[in-house]
């Protein structure tokens, strides 16, 4: 057999015997790249010749603003409710600028799946119970989108009298985790789109099998594959919000054929076009607003900054953004930018955008970006990989160190998603990878979406996958003794049934805790708890319990816990976020979900006390700015209660000091107290006037002399002073450290008030203390987790040998993996 490289010779079959031939004619086989900002449909057939498949794009109809359809095989992923009808695709993408997202349009949702953040669309015009559709989370959008697609293709199938019989194959990002894959499984299905077995494709692999489909066009099939070595080919898929890098490699199998399979995954990176867009908005027109309307972006609230201006204005940056690339693109040679990509030269669109604010009107006339500007944030992108999610070069290299390979070992670079048309990120590539061959497609849109009708073609029809997933990183279980590997990083999917046996501890056990992570630990997917009511008053020690870990070939896992061969709980994994998230971020994630189904329930009005909950998480989190603003929220819906000092005090920790002295000035005008004219002391002194300080800062001592937080501050400001005066605040510190360092031995101190003491204990120069109190703080930090260490089973494999000696697996306990 040849070991030219085509798809005829890595399926290993005659694609034109006349028995295929008859299998596959009376079906047609749909391939759906379900994308960020654009969505591809194709359909394969068993060609002639050289080209043994044949893939065409599907054309789609869509509805228009003025009722007239357009017709496109590009369809933007947003849908939109304006005028008491639904839009979805380019009616709907340009309605962008004047509705509002989540509201009346919806973009982006993709991004969205497997979050548990319950009905974040709460102020969404297409409610429960509404008779055209419901909108109220991305899963939710993602179902309207995907019954849109389902009439559109049954429409064209029987307009081109193709085979009604349809089986499709849908592509995702390599690194969509079991979460994300979850959520668009229930999505196809919930839209009747049936995907019956392992029908999901990494979006690489569906690339890959594109491009090998038409090998005898691309020059691909000129690539022999030597006996000695196989073939490394990096693929690098860069949309409108995920980037994707898998390495595949292609050898000799020992029956003359070829063989194709995943060798790494890079980790799940949510860095797309739609981020290059972001960077345009806020590093250049941004200023161009501001400028012009003769204002800054302390006057405007976060939230008013990410929901109506940056999306206001995203829409003109990703025009910018597509002028200067294809300009750039007409004159570059040999991957090399142009003297034009760095010039002063500006691109301007003729043009007025007017934004609506809830207090003012806004309006930008004549938008522009000069190359060099452009050269500037395309370049915050190419930053090294130690800078993580911004670069990217984080997940090349991860997928490289994954795979145990160097630049230099890599054969082929194959360019795939709209983001890679981008001339800035190939020639960063081209000189990254020097002298590795760069292959880019014809059509980076559809190449995708023809590669997933492929594999639905191959899958469905033959029953053939030709390169079988891998698991992009690790599923961990966090035990007492460490990290335990339920499934490696790199494991070939058929189908995963793994099971384990944990232990409790030596002492009862109210409940257990299993809490699951991806990578590391600090990306926990869910915490499974088993409380012991539902099994008895307590959990004996050293009880045992058997886990369950299942991943089907859509790389969906599912987890199970039996007890004494009684299954407990079994879980579809479904976590608030899809990144790495500290315990305080996921305690805010938690209260903002029960905030967003508070406010669903309520038609849109978010309720006080979730409010007041997610200002207390944000606070725990450090998020200072969001929990002032929530707190703006709260203090509008409760016209009773008055938060201008915690407001005030928030907007001073997030370094917003306009907005720190003037709700400081609106707290001490409110009630003249020791902490009100303490906060707006610091408020002046931040903003330079001294005098001010001093004055309220005496007020404050007036109203309470044994204020500590006066005590510590002011008295830090005069031992800076002359003699006297220094004496004078060394005094107050003493008394301030007095008062502090009985409540922190009397274990009566806050944790919040800990930084006081320290502060105090450094300036007297205990040293002594402030370790003392560090470490104590430490402590009590740790003990503040998203699970309950005391509550966390044993693993039977671990670093601590006497635990393993304590424990007595059952008489059926399988082999740990």
């Amino acid at each position: 057999m040849s070991s030219a490289l085509s798809l005829s010779n890595v399926v290993g079959v005659g694609l034109a015997q006349d028995n295929i031939q008859s299998t596959l004619s009376n079906t047609t086989y749909v391939g759906i790249d379900f994308g960020t900002s654009t969505t591809t449909i194709s359909y394969s057939i068993i060609g002639n010749g050289d080209v043994p498949i044949e893939t065409y794009s599907m054309s789609v109809q869509q509805l228009l603003e003025d009722g007239r359809l357009y017709e496109s095989h590009l369809v933007p992923t947003v849908i939109a409710w304006y005028k008491e009808q639904l839009f979805i695709g380019v009616g709907a993408s340009s309605l962008k600028g004047q509705l509002q997202q989540g509201i009346n349009l919806w973009a982006s949702f993709k991004m969205g799946l497997g979050e548990d953040l319950g009905s974040v669309y709460y102020n969404s015009k297409l409610p429960t119970g509404h008779p055209i559709a419901t909108i109220e989370k991305p899963l939710d959008a993602a179902r309207v989108f995907f019954s849109f697609l389902k009439n559109q293709i049954e429409d064209y199938i029987e307009q081109h009298n193709l085979p009604s019989r349809i089986r499709y194959s849908v592509s995702v990002p390599a690194s969509f985790e079991s979460n994300q894959r979850a959520s668009l499984l229930s999505a196809l299905s919930n839209a009747g789109i049936e995907l019956e077995g392992k029908l999901l494709i990494d979006e690489p692999n569906a690339a890959f099998l594109s491009y090998l489909a038409e090998s005898s066009l691309n020059g691909l099939g000129s690539l022999n594959i030597p006996e000695s070595s196989p073939l490394q080919i990096l693929v690098f898929d860069w949309g409108a919000g995920t980037l994707d890098v898998s390495i595949l490699e292609i050898a000799r199998s020992e029956t003359g054929g070829l063989t194709c399979k995943n060798l790494a995954i890079s980790k799940f990176t949510a860095l797309g076009g739609d981020d290059i867009d972001k960077r345009i908005v806020t590093d250049i027109l941004l200023p161009q607003l501001f400028k012009q309307n003769n204002c800054s972006i302390d006057d405007f609230r976060s939230a008013d900054l990410s929901k109506r201006i940056i999306p206001k204005l995203q829409k003109t940056a990703e025009e910018l953004k597509i002028l200067a690339c294809k300009s750039v693109s007409s004159q570059m040679v040999s991957n090399r930018l142009p003297s034009i990509a760095t010039s002063n030269e500006r691109l301007e669109l003729n043009r007025s955008i007017d934004i609506d604010l809830p207090t003012k009107k806004l309006n930008l006339l004549n938008p522009s970006m000069s190359y060099s500007e452009f050269n500037e944030v395309m370049d915050s992108f190419f930053v090294g990989a130690e800078t993580g999610d911004i670069s990217v070069f984080a997940p090349i290299e991860s997928s490289l160190r994954k795979g145990e390979l160097n630049n230099s070992d890599l054969d082929l670079i194959l360019f795939i998603g709209g983001s890679s048309s981008n001339p800035y990120v190939q020639v960063a590539l081209a000189n990254y990878f020097t002298g590795v061959e760069i292959e880019i497609p014809r059509d980076l849109r559809c190449h995708v979406s023809q590669g997933a009708a492929v594999n639905s073609l191959l899958l469905n029809g033959l029953g053939l996958t030709l390169v079988r997933p891998i698991v992009s990183e690790p599923i961990l279980l966090i035990t007492r003794n460490g990290l335990q590997t339920l499934i490696a990083a790199g494991t070939e999917i058929s189908r995963i049934n793994k099971e384990f046996d944990f232990c409790t501890g030596d002492n009862e056990q109210e409940k257990i805790q299993i809490p699951l992570c991806v990578g590391n630990e600090n990306k926990i997917l869910t915490v499974i708890t088993i409380d012991a009511d539902i099994y008895s008053e307590t959990f004996a020690p050293n009880t045992w319990v058997r886990v369950n870990c299942r991943l089907s070939e859509d790389k969906v896992l599912s987890v199970t816990a039996s007890i004494d061969g009684n299954e407990v709980v079994s879980t579809l994994i479904n976590p608030f976020a899809n990144r790495e998230l500290t315990t305080e971020e996921r305690l805010v994630f938690k209260a903002e979900k029960m905030a967003n189904e508070m406010a669903a329930q309520n038609g849109g009005k978010p309720a006080v006390p979730e409010l007041l909950y997610l200002v207390e998480a944000c606070v725990e989190a450090k998020d200072y700015l969001r929990a002032a603003e929530t707190l703006e929220l709260v203090q509008m819906l409760d016209k009773n209660k008055r938060y201008e000092t915690n407001i005030g005090c928030y907007y001073a920790w997030a370094d917003k000091q306009k907005q720190a002295l003037a709700w400081s000035q609106k707290a001490y005008e409110k009630e003249a107290s020791a902490v009100n004219a303490a906060n707006l002391a610091l408020s002046y002194y931040r903003n330079g006037d001294n005098h001010q300080y001093e004055s309220l800062m005496e007020k404050s001592l007036s109203l309470d002399q044994n204020f500590t937080f006066t005590l510590v501050s002011y008295g830090r400001y005069l031992m800076a002073k002359e003699a006297n005066r220094r004496a004078r605040g060394r005094e107050m510190v003493q008394r301030a450290f007095d008062s502090l360092y009985k409540l922190f031995l009397d274990n009566n101190l806050y944790l919040l008030d800990y930084h006081k003491l320290i502060d105090a204990a450094e300036l007297l120069g205990k040293n002594d203390v402030v370790k003392v109190v560090k470490m104590r703080q430490l402590e009590l930090n740790t003990k503040a987790k998203f699970y309950d260490e005391d509550s966390l089973l044993a693993s039977q494999i671990g670093s601590n040998q006497n635990i393993n000696s304590r424990l007595i697996p059952p008489s059926n306990s399988f082999k740990l993996f």
